[in-house]
């Protein structure tokens, strides 16, 4: 890592932990005595030791397999802590030919208890298998008997046949690492490139070394002879072994911030790029690290690009569907919602089919490739210019070198006019251009009819508009009343469907009441809720008591009413990494109050407009008086969905300013 940060911990006196014993089974009265991590007092917990070691194997009848033995020692320092004490391991299992085997697996829970080191050992009960769809399943682990103070270790292998994909090798977490030792051991039959993340502040130091290792490679032949004898067959092949290990001390936790889309985007990680792969005979297969070739490689696998071509499975549906529809636009809407209804979602992603376009079709069931292949077959088909976009979602992180893996999602892209309608068909609530936020990520790779491919912008172009308007008068008695009509637009609208379609009434109100107060609310009504190209319409009544504050015989209002912020979200002096608004977006207030009679406006803050740089975005609090009515404007817009650390500084000072106006009061005097 850094030599500042190596430095920093030496003076710190850290230098006891190549005395420590990491070996299983041996934690130490010391772990569970210590209270607080040294190097970083607000931890809630620290891995203490973690290893992970790579190493392939050879099975003569399915050739080189990957295992991967996992170890990890954590203490937990308080109640906060206590979910690192499970975990979960996630395998592929769609058959036996191509599915990861777990086995080993141990954990004990270790607390001192009278002066003594108490162990509990991880029992069947703590285990839990889950299937997560028919190609994946999910091992859950929970360690028995944790409180805080306790330290907790687990360790398990995991068998793999995808040789030719390892998966990253995390050098950082959430929580401090005290000690950390990574280690694969790759045949030089598989070369990869290793890539650092570029995002991380944190660059690990990589060891190199060179082994030599050999493999018995054996099989059957019949040869003519008396009763045709079978003979067995052996070749030893001697091969030269890559070892790339990194052993670091220390590494500090990666600190969480507010509208991050996916923290571990920045985690300090090795990728590794597959480059070639040489069988026994020496016999060399390029993989190109080049986009162009890899999204071609993509097309033109069976579960991709063919599924393109396929129409017989839908065409009669569609000509019936398309018969009374004219123009484009109609076309798109038809197909798009016509796919939603007809094939739902099994939760699986991926760029290829593994059941295929047909089959899904008629089961009406599908992964995302399924569903958005054929939504843009079904487009092509009725004349609409549709292509599929390569995608990496959120959580997959942006690709930084070309790789296959580097995409793990595929939605539908419309050409119209220059620009390119998104379209993803996997879920109830999105409509065209308004796509999951997981699919916001960056750039994706449009494949055009003939294999032809070009980077496209994923980002939302067009501004999400939430806007409230507050009609509230103050009565005699010092409460207020009033009516609230909002409206919400685009990704506040598909955000709104996908949290609150369904739930009754009575939750609603609970949700609308959370943090204003003391609020009763009455005659809620709620339209477009399923209308999915209108906006959310929201009306309801209000009593309203925590928004007046005596002292003598001035009365102090809040400006904002129960739409008061009072969190200060960007109040840290630094940013680390880019603020991730998903979208565009407008935040706009509109408050009128009604002043009673017998009382006038004594004083009433200042109207303030603020403009970020390069027109990112601007803030506005606008506050006039006309006659016995109080109007208040307030807007928060930003004008891109990522605003990069360099304008933080900018950032928070809006937003200083917009809590400080928030904490003005009006101030209303008797007559």
């Amino acid at each position: 890592m850094r030599k500042l940060l190596l430095v920093l911990l030496l003076q710190m006196g850290i230098t006891t932990l190549t005395a420590q014993n990491f070996k299983y089974g041996k934690v130490s009265k010391e772990e569970l005595l210590e209270k607080f991590n040294p190097a970083d007092s607000s931890a809630n917990a620290t891995i203490l030791y973690t290893e992970e070691k790579i190493k392939y194997e050879y099975d003569n009848d399915k050739g080189f397999y990957v295992l991967k033995n996992i170890y990890k020692r954590i203490k937990i320092y308080n109640k906060e802590g206590l979910n690192w004490a499970n975990h979960y391991v996630k395998l592929f299992d769609k058959s036996k030919s191509l599915e990861e085997e777990i086995s080993g697996l141990k954990g004990i829970t270790y607390n001192f208890i009278n002066g003594e080191v108490e162990g509990q050992k991880l029992k069947k009960d703590g285990v839990f298998e889950e299937e997560l769809n028919e190609y994946w399943k999910k091992i859950s682990i929970t360690l028995p008997g944790v409180k805080a103070g306790s330290v907790i270790e687990f360790k398990y292998q995991v068998k793999s046949p995808f040789v030719s994909k390892l998966d990253d090798a995390l050098l950082q977490e959430v929580i401090p690492i005290k000690k950390i030792v990574y280690q694969a051991k790759i045949p030089e039959y598989f070369f990869f490139k290793l890539h650092s993340n570029i995002k991380s502040e944190l660059i690990p130091n990589i060891n190199y070394l060179e082994e030599r290792e050999e493999v018995a490679v054996k099989w059957k032949d019949k040869v003519p002879g008396p009763g045709g004898v079978i003979n067995k067959y052996e070749r030893v092949y001697k091969y030269k072994e890559k070892v790339i290990s990194v052993n670091e001390e220390n590494v500090p936790r990666l600190k969480d911030e507010v509208y991050v889309a996916n923290l571990s985007n920045y985690k300090s990680k090795l990728s590794f790029e597959l480059v070639s792969t040489k069988s026994f005979s020496s016999e060399v297969n390029d993989y190109s690290t080049d986009w162009d070739t890899i999204v071609s490689k993509i097309y033109e696998s069976r579960n991709f690009g063919s599924q393109l071509t396929k129409d017989s499975y839908f065409t009669e549906d569609l000509d019936l569907l398309l018969q009374s529809l004219n123009s484009n636009s109609d076309k798109i809407h038809a197909i798009y919602n016509y796919v939603k209804a007809k094939v739902k979602f099994n939760n699986f992603i991926g760029v290829n089919t593994f059941n295929g376009v047909k089959k899904a079709y008629k089961e009406g069931v599908g992964n995302v490739a399924d569903i958005n292949l054929m939504l843009t077959a079904m487009l092509r088909y009725s004349g609409i210019d549709a292509n599929p976009i390569l995608v990496s979602t959120k959580t997959n992180g942006i690709p930084l070198f070309p790789t296959r893996q580097g995409f793990n999602y595929v939605i539908c892209g419309v050409e119209v006019d220059n620009e390119v309608l998104l379209l993803d068909a996997t879920e109830g609530n999105t409509t065209v251009d308004i796509v999951p936020e997981k699919v916001l990520n960056w750039q994706g790779r449009i494949i055009r009819e003939h294999g032809s491919s070009a980077w496209v912008d994923l980002f939302p172009k067009k501004n999400s508009k939430n806007t409230i308007m507050v009609n509230a008068t103050l009565n005699s008695d010092l409460l207020f009343t009033g009516k609230v009509r909002s409206q919400k637009t685009d990704y506040f609208a598909y955000d709104y469907r996908n949290e609150y379609v369904g739930v009754v009434a009575e939750d609603l109100i609970k949700n609308i009441s959370k943090g204003k107060g003391e609020i009763e609310i009455t005659k809620l009504n709620v339209k477009n809720d399923k209308k999915l190209e209108n906006p959310i319409l929201q009306t309801y009544d209000f009593i309203y008591e925590d928004g007046v504050e005596e002292i003598g015989s001035d009365i102090y209002i809040s400006p904002m009413l129960f739409l008061t912020e009072e969190d200060n979200i960007f109040n840290k002096e630094t940013r680390n990494y880019p603020i991730d608004f998903s979208f565009p977006r407008t935040n706009k207030s509109i408050i009128s109050i009604i002043i009673p009679e017998g009382y006038r406006v004594k004083f009433i803050p200042e109207s303030v407009k603020m403009v970020m740089s390069d027109n990112l975005g601007e803030y506005s609090f606008v506050i006039r008086q006309n006659g016995n009515v109080v109007q208040v404007s307030e807007v928060f817009k930003i004008n891109f969905p990522i605003v990069p650390v360099t304008y933080y500084s900018n950032l928070k000072e809006v937003y200083k300013t917009l809590i400080e106006k928030n904490s003005e009061k009006i101030v209303l005097e008797k007559i």
